[in-house]
């Protein structure tokens, strides 16, 4: 029977150790983490689908995988689980040159290019003057629940879950396992090493504001505003830093300028403030490495896309271990794949 060891248990690790646990549900499967929902970034991010912060991953990658989340969402949405709802969003720009039609555009619901009628009357309903921007359909989830649903999902199918903090990926704790699945997000920086993953500071609050049902995003301004099932995420920051202090001065940002694209935001009652640290690289980096006898499959720097690409980045893990269970029989003995 193989051991395998999923490190990391953001929205990423969980679908990797929830996707092979379920796939081999003979082999002993680990996840090993310092923290675990409701602690972990994931638990704090706005659970949008928007391929964000992605650095220079190429586009048919984050159409694959983005796809394919997009889908999962979908399926989700129809079952009404896990506080996933289908929203219209408005990406709105000042200066018409910013707007570029991005790739993955034929791959979402609805995608339509704002024309001057449109921009005109957003401009109006929204408090700004906008030349461009586009619509579609996207999903926004529940993080903290989705992420319970996947812990539970992975522990009923018998995985084990154990809270450590792991040195680095030779740490002997992980000695005893075949194949170590480094869904480590910004640890991963320290863990590899990998100092081209980076922190990018979010920082974000939560308002209670129920007539608000559709996420706009100020694609200059750098405010945002996402209604979820429980509350509506106001943001936000995007900033080079490893601080994760609730800042007073980005508090007053995210206020005045969500105020400014929708004023009835003045009623909204504040309910959390947070801030964290996007693990941002200058692409995705999920690809395998065998060393010292031992693989390793990669799945980290996913920046502010987690919840974007994390169904489609897991599927890719399960294929990569799969063929690599194909060519090392002697790792899962008379086990059927």
């Amino acid at each position: 029977m193989s051991k395998i060891a999923v490190i990391g248990a953001g929205v990423n690790g969980l679908t990797c150790a929830v996707k092979i646990k379920e796939t081999y549900k003979d082999f002993d499967v680990v996840l090993i983490s310092s923290e675990f929902s409701p602690n972990t970034t994931g638990d704090g991010s706005g659970g949008l689908w928007l391929p964000y912060l992605c650095g220079n991953t190429p586009y048919s990658l984050i159409e694959k995988w983005g796809g394919l989340t997009y889908k999962f969402f979908h399926e989700q949405w129809k079952t009404g689980a896990h506080g996933v709802c289908m929203e219209p969003i408005y990406y709105l720009y000042r200066t018409k040159e910013k707007f570029v039609r991005p790739e993955w555009a034929r791959m979402v619901f609805g995608y339509h290019e704002l024309d001057s009628k449109e921009l005109e009357d957003y401009s109006q309903l929204f408090s700004g003057k906008y030349t461009a921007g586009h619509t579609f359909t996207t999903f926004v989830c529940s993080p903290s629940a989705l992420l319970a649903h996947f812990q539970q999902r992975f522990q009923q199918a018998n995985g084990r879950v154990l809270q450590a903090k792991l040195t680095s990926l030779q740490d002997p704790l992980l000695a005893q396992y075949d194949v170590v699945v480094n869904c480590t997000g910004l640890g991963a920086r320290f863990l590899v090493p990998d100092d081209t993953v980076v922190p990018i500071r979010g920082q974000v609050l939560r308002v209670i504001a129920p007539w608000i049902n559709q996420v706009i995003i100020d694609g200059e301004g750098g405010n945002y505003i996402i209604p979820n099932s429980e509350t509506v995420v106001l943001g936000g920051t995007s900033q080079k830093d490893f601080n994760t202090e609730v800042d007073p001065k980005d508090t007053d940002f995210i206020l005045n300028g969500c105020k400014r694209i929708m004023p009835g935001l003045e009623r909204a009652e504040i309910v959390n403030h947070w801030a964290g640290l996007r693990p941002s690289r200058d692409s995705v980096r999920l690809e395998p490495e065998e060393k010292n006898g031992k693989l390793y499959i990669h799945n980290y720097g996913h920046g502010g896309s987690g919840f974007t690409l994390f169904w489609g980045c897991g599927e890719e893990v399960l294929q990569i271990l799969q063929k690599y269970l194909n060519k090392n029989t002697k790792l899962y003995g008379n086990s059927k794949l």
